[in-house]
């Protein structure tokens, strides 16, 4: 079994789900833009930050990277203000863009922002989803545990299949 100190701690989705679901032409036919920190295509604007779930058994917390969909304003402002004081004074509201394993009932749930010069916007959900839960409650020993085989699997079986004669 793995131990906790070996358990993944960090998962960045590397684009909205609705890009990432595209191949690339398509998202080059749909005018799909996007950096490490700022997406849009069709009209939709997206930024990158992190929901934080702390643990309730140790020290430090789960991150999930992931992307947003906010207004055009909030985006341009966010955009405008990247990585100066400015995004210090920023905050708003977007909708989660991405499916977090394990959490479906936090798809497309509301998240409140809050932006800053210095790392990623951290979102923080609206209640009602588990998601919310853990980031309120923290994430326990026995819930790691589970998140990590659900995001990885047995990896033990994978590499001992791959000997196999």
């Amino acid at each position: 079994m793995t131990e906790a100190q070996d358990l993944c701690r960090d998962i960045q989705m590397k684009l909205p789900d609705d890009i990432w679901m595209l191949d690339s032409l398509e998202r080059y036919r749909r005018g799909a833009r996007f950096t490490e920190d700022f997406a849009t295509m069709d009209g939709s604007t997206y930024v990158f930050g992190v929901i934080e779930i702390p643990f309730s058994y140790t020290e430090g917390s789960f991150t999930w990277g992931c992307w947003v969909e906010v207004s055009r304003a909030l985006h341009d402002a966010y955009l405008d203000a990247f990585q100066t004081p400015d995004a210090d004074r920023l905050s708003g509201t977007g909708i989660l863009a991405n499916s977090i394993p394990g959490y479906e009932d936090a798809e497309k749930v509301t998240v409140a922002i809050t932006f800053s010069s210095e790392r990623r916007p951290i979102f923080v959900l609206e209640p009602g989803n588990s998601l919310a839960d853990d980031q309120k409650t923290g994430l326990s020993l026995e819930d790691h545990y589970a998140l990590d085989e659900l995001l990885f699997g047995d990896d033990e079986d994978e590499d001992e299949e791959d000997f196999e004669e």
